[in-house]
């Protein structure tokens, strides 16, 4: 990110810097609530001018319901944000005029001696003109803009004075690889934020022992070099995921929603467990929503140190050593994510570092295999070796049969099977039939797809 033109939106809490964001990269990427400080780690997006947009957590936190920590957190996440950016948007709010955290985060942004432009948001009626006069009085260089970002007024003239900044078009329009999107999707408070952080060497995102820190969905690009190439990412840090019937707030019910949009912007996801917890039924229910969605598939056990020095300090009686203990987890978890055959599975830990940086290979490495292309020759010579026994039909009847198979797609691999009927194959049978597949072609964590055109029913 630090080569492009970045643009940060900063203001005092509830001024309406996430629904600009919102307007600005046309979508609904930031959350957008009543209550202050919903926005807490540093969001960004691409705009189609080529620039990139921060939007950043409240500048001047108050207390009550936001514990100190916090506060400080975001603190920080505002002023890595401040460092990076090339143009601040310094948002004051029309309806309520300068406040004394106004003239601080003023202050604040002329030390940093980047250039600032005010919005003044809320002008959405006759009256509020004065406001105007009242935010020039903080001696920017420019004009303030006069703008609402709920009813979409001066939000053009806005963006023109924005694209005055940006660099020559030809600087822009440099071919560049596509980055590889990476998921962490996971329950709350199982180290997913501090994964990110970990992997993009920066403190990006808010770490706290407070479930449900992160609330957006927060994209972070990093380069990862493999094979002596730098290989551009973008990682896509959620908030937890809870079971619909815990979601508490319309703020979690959105949070949820951003989560799930991350699964279809994402190339690979990451399934993040806590060791000492283990798998969930709503992990497993994760799993199948991915598989539906078609996305390749990892599992990432965090906190592997606290397991081993648990075993060190022998509180889990029941296993020998830290591999019994390892080789009895792979095998629940094997059982548990039977839908997801040679599922790869890392055993990491973000508070140390330690196989962290291997979340980027396994992606890579998945990437690789979803993108293949299988030879239709050794498919079949490896279908009719399998199917060759004959297949009893489920519930009895004539055998199921396999005439000829093709791959037709790849990301996901899609192979298209010409049989006789696929009801003749009973549900244990195609289980089987995908993870043999999976076994001989290497498409461990790939969602793997069985495309059946029955012979007998295709006149009908």
């Amino acid at each position: 990110m630090g080569e492009r033109f970045c643009i940060a939106l900063v203001g005092r809490p509830n001024v309406g810097k996430s629904r600009l964001f919102n307007r600005l990269t046309h979508s609904r990427r930031s959350i957008v609530h009543g209550r202050p400080g919903v926005t807490r780690d540093v969001l960004s997006a691409d705009l189609p001018n080529g620039a990139t947009l921060l939007d950043t957590g409240g500048l001047g936190l108050v207390g009550g319901e936001t514990p100190a920590e916090l506060v400080a957190a975001v603190e920080r996440q505002v002023e890595f944000a401040l460092a990076l950016a090339d143009l601040i948007i310094f948002v004051l709010d029309g309806r309520e005029g300068l406040l004394p955290q106004d003239l601080e985060i003023a202050e604040r942004l002329r030390r940093t001696g980047k250039r600032v432009i005010s919005a003044v948001n809320k002008i959405d009626g006759p009256g509020q003109e004065s406001a105007l006069g009242e935010c020039a009085a903080l001696g920017f260089a420019e004009e303030p803009f006069a703008i609402s970002a709920e009813h979409n007024l001066g939000i053009e003239v806005l963006e023109a004075r924005i694209y005055r900044d940006l660099p020559p078009a030809e600087e822009r329009q440099k071919e560049k690889i596509q980055p590889l999107t990476i998921a962490l999707l996971g329950a709350p408070n199982v180290g997913k934020s501090s994964i990110a952080n970990a992997l993009l060497g920066a403190e990006r995102m808010i770490v706290s022992p407070i479930a449900g820190t992160t609330r957006d969905t927060v994209p972070g690009d990093f380069s990862f070099a493999s094979d002596g190439q730098s290989q551009p990412m973008r990682l896509l840090d959620t908030a937890g995921l809870r079971a619909d019937k815990k979601i508490s707030s319309p703020v979690e019910y959105f949070a949820a929603l951003r989560s799930r949009g991350a699964l279809a912007d994402a190339d690979v996801v990451f399934l993040v467990l806590d060791a000492a917890r283990g798998l969930t039924a709503f992990d497993k229910a994760i799993s199948a929503e991915v598989r539906e969605a078609g996305k390749c598939f990892a599992v990432a056990v965090n906190k592997w140190d606290l397991a081993l020095d648990a075993l060190r300090r022998d509180a889990l009686p029941a296993y020998e050593d830290a591999s019994h203990f390892r080789q009895e987890f792979v095998a629940a978890l094997r059982r548990e994510l039977y839908g997801w055959p040679e599922l790869p599975l890392l055993f990491i830990s973000a508070a140390t570092g330690d196989r962290v940086r291997e979340i980027c290979s396994c992606a890579l490495d998945l990437r690789r295999r979803d993108s293949q292309r299988i030879a239709t020759g050794p498919l079949n010579r490896f279908l009719g070796e399998f199917c060759e026994k004959g297949l009893p039909a489920a519930g009895g009847g004539k055998p199921f049969k396999l005439f000829y198979a093709l791959q037709t797609a790849f990301a996901p691999v899609t192979i298209r099977l010409y049989c006789n009927d696929k009801r003749r194959l009973g549900s244990a049978q195609l289980a089987n039939l995908r993870r043999k597949l999976t076994e001989q072609f290497s498409l461990g964590g790939c969602p793997l797809r069985l495309d059946f055109v029955c012979k007998e029913r295709r006149g009908k």
